[in-house]
Parts: structure tokens; sequence; C-alpha cells
């Protein structure tokens, strides 16, 4: 998430960063939101970063400070879920450690395989609706989605504390999650400022 004004380049945190709402560089206060929501509809952001580059910390190292604090301060997700961005395996096996379930977007490049030694991107795979176990490369067994928006295929990842449980997770389970997550999504969206 970030915040983006006409003010905003005379503040040190100022950054050029890569907009997702505006498709181009733009330059803001680069905001990086930990967003909880759970079945009953409650949601809120728990933590954030204010990403500043003297850090020398990059989103990535900005989620994983994040959900160690929230789950230090005792907040117990069954699922962690976020874009391709973050969507690195060293995120994946942060939450898998915790014995967290995790529902993540995928970029169509990653590659996966569903034989041993052969390395193919989601994008060229065929995938039924219940999903496909395949093995991530860097990480291990995920059950591997895709959906369809506007006319743009998205892939999504899920994984479970165990393989059983990724196995048996299916579309319905999917679905569910992915609503959870789409909502995450929107919360961004309205976030973002329409200045600039």
């Amino acid at each position: 998430m970030y915040l983006i004004s006409r003010i905003a380049s005379t503040w040190h945190l100022s950054v050029i960063f890569g907009s997702g709402k505006h498709h181009r560089s733009v330059e803001g206060i680069n905001l990086v939101t930990l967003y909880y929501t759970d079945i009953q509809g409650k949601h809120q952001p728990v933590n954030f970063r204010v990403v500043d580059k003297a850090e020398g910390k990059t989103k990535n190292d900005y989620f994983q400070d994040m959900l160690i604090e929230a789950l230090a301060w005792g907040l117990e997700p069954a699922f962690v879920t976020g874009d391709s961005w973050y969507s690195c395996v060293s995120n994946l096996k942060l939450i898998r450690n915790h014995q967290i379930g995790l529902l993540f977007a995928l970029e169509s490049n990653r590659l996966v395989s569903v034989e041993k030694g052969s390395w193919v991107q989601v994008k060229q795979l065929e995938i039924s609706e219940d999903g496909l176990m395949v093995w991530l490369r860097n990480f291990g067994y995920v059950k591997l989605f895709r959906t369809k928006l506007k006319d743009q295929l998205r892939h999504y990842i899920s994984a479970l504390p165990d393989k059983e449980k990724t196995t048996a997770f299916d579309n319905k389970a999917f679905t569910e999650q992915h609503d959870r997550h789409w909502q995450i999504e929107q919360y961004h969206r309205r976030c973002q400022p329409r200045t600039g």
C-alpha cells in the first residue's frame, strides 16, 4: 500500500516506486500493511511499515518482520495470504514453519514440477477446478489453482501444515480463502488516494 501526495516529495521518506494502481512509477510514501480478516467478517490492519530505503530492507523483509511481531502478540491466523510480490520462498517457508496455511498469488512464469526433474511454468499447465498438486521449486508441495478475472488468468498456490490437508484443499476451500484474500486486495485499493 502506498500514499501519493503532491507534497510527498518534501518528506525524507518519499520514494519512487512501481504502482500497481497507476501502472507506472510514482513518487510518494510507500506503506506496507499487514491486514487481518476473519470468518465473522471482522477485518482491520494490524501492523504496518513505512518503507525507508535507509534501512536497506525490502518489502519482503518488512512483511516477515510484521508477521513475526503479530504472531508474538498472540495473533493466531489460520491462513496468510498475499499477492505475487510476497510469494518468495523465504516468506512461504516462514509461514510454513509457523504451521499456518497459506494462499498466495503466483506469477505465470513461476516454475513447478508435476513429475520429478521436469520443471514447467504454471501458465503451461492444465489445472482442474479442484487444483493441481505440484512441487514448488525450493519450497515443496503446494496446490495450484487458476482463476480468470477480466480475461486475465491468475495463479494461486495453497499449502497447509501437512501434505494430506493440502491435497484435500478443494475448490470450495480455495474459493472461501480467495474471497478473504480479495477483501484484503479491495481494502488496499480503497486506501490508495486519488491524488498525485
